[in-house]
């Protein structure tokens, strides 16, 4: 029997037991408190240079604050982060502490204080500076390297946009958002620019046009696919277009001395940052971006997709490079074992089931409270047939914190039903005084 008419045999009787359910079980289930809050809409926002995961964290609730959680329609909006790292922080933390550090004894350990530099002094460096001579002379040394720092990695990004572990991790959550039929708005920031350009264009190949967008901050790039703000006294983004072509000046914003403070409190001496420059509701950009995201936002429309996937409390996607059948297996805590022969399991379902080429295969674990079980999901990939050599990319990830993992595996023969590669262990967890639950990917 091929695998396809195998595949047929389960879809129907998977039907018939479901047919078949008792009214009073069916009842129960529609009684069971469901565990996601279903969106229609994915706002993605890609982070610019020199963002910890935390000040991405925070810029994205801001954004929510601005936004919403519904559009005018009441179509729900969901949030996450796109994260991207910036190489070389390691040496923005050591040459603050050879240019500032070594100045002046007193500053000692004081690494918290670059930040203030970065954003304009402060009232610690007021009084610093009050105390030691060589402080305004030090901060000052600092801030030129930092801004020459900021421009190398733009420059470097722009030249040779990095293919590594960012891309990958991107292209799988939008697989997933994609098969599972969101609109999406990808919202950029700075060096977040080049890695949205890149999912912009990858995206764009899957889905429709009218239910992907996207919005430029600060673009570090010339290469645009939606509108942009950029400030005229932003310096790194002038010092870039020395170097290179920039997209235009679209506002002007007060020098640094009469620059009112951003939603951080704080001020940008470089006129590059988030939330103290772009963000900045005293300022006129900061209208303009929140108008642009309002207008993009009411623009998109749900995509046409013949086989929508299903949300889940956890979901796993799997990709691959080229033509060949790959299959995802995942042994639920239950033990039951979900695949193409067998797709509905006691927890979840392998809702996409792709035989042909690059993917996505998609596994959901329910959002029903009543459904979904505590335990360890284990989750991996079989080179079914025709797709030796490929590279398989598999990303887990849940409903409340986005991405939970992304692994990627080269195959090897054809092993059939068997997984070659057991890539994952998710564990689902539940705190029984509070009734949440959890879940972690190992």
């Amino acid at each position: 029997m091929s695998k396809q008419t195998r595949k047929f045999v389960s879809v129907v009787l998977s039907a018939l037991v479901i047919f078949f359910t008792p009214f009073q079980a069916v009842a129960q289930s529609l009684e069971a408190r469901n565990l996601c809050r279903e969106s229609g809409i994915i706002f993605a926002f890609f982070n610019g240079v020199q963002t910890t995961v935390g000040e991405a964290n925070r810029a994205l609730n801001e954004f929510r604050r601005i936004h919403g959680d519904e559009r005018g329609d009441g179509e729900n909006i969901r949030y996450e982060v796109m994260y991207n790292y910036t190489d070389g922080f390691d040496d923005f933390v050591e040459t603050f502490e050879q240019r500032v550090l070594e100045h002046e004894q007193i500053l000692a350990g004081r690494y918290e204080l670059a930040l203030e530099i970065i954003n304009g002094g402060g009232k610690w460096w007021e009084k610093l500076a009050e105390l030691a001579t060589t402080i305004p002379d030090a901060r000052d040394d600092f801030m030129d390297w930092y801004q020459a720092k900021i421009v190398q990695t733009l420059t470097t990004l722009a030249g040779n946009p990095p293919t590594l572990a960012n891309y990958a991790e991107h292209r799988s959550r939008l697989d997933t958002w994609i098969v599972e039929g969101k609109q999406l708005l990808l919202v950029a920031h700075s060096q977040g620019n080049l890695f949205a350009n890149s999912a912009y264009s990858y995206a764009s190949n899957k889905t429709d046009a009218e239910s992907l967008k996207l919005v430029h901050i600060a673009p570090a790039s010339p290469t645009l696919n939606g509108p942009h703000r950029l400030a005229d006294k932003d310096l790194v983004i002038n010092a870039l277009r020395v170097s290179g072509s920039v997209a235009s000046i679209t506002n002007t914003i007060p020098g640094y001395l009469i620059r009112p403070a951003g939603l951080n409190g704080q001020k940008d001496i470089l006129g590059h940052g988030l939330l103290e420059i772009y963000l900045n509701p005293a300022l006129g950009i900061g209208s303009s971006v929140v108008q642009d995201i309002e207008a993009e936002l009411a623009s998109l429309q749900p995509p046409e997709i013949d086989d929508e996937a299903e949300t889940g409390f956890f979901t796993a996607t799997l990709t691959w490079n080229g033509e060949g059948d790959v299959d995802l297996h995942v042994y639920e805590a239950s033990s039951a074992h979900v695949f193409y022969q067998a797709m509905t399991g006691d927890s979840g379902y392998l809702d996409v089931d792709n035989t042909v080429a690059n993917g996505p295969e998609h596994y959901f674990a329910s959002c029903e409270s009543d459904k979904l079980q505590v335990g360890t999901y284990q989750i991996g990939v079989a080179n079914y047939d025709e797709a030796d050599g490929r590279t398989a990319t598999l990303q887990i990830a849940s409903f409340r914190d986005g991405v939970l993992g992304t692994k990627s595996v080269t195959l090897g023969s054809p092993t059939g039903d068997t997984p070659s590669h057991m890539m994952f262990d998710v564990e689902v967890t539940k705190d029984d005084e509070t009734g949440m639950y959890e879940v972690i990917a190992r």
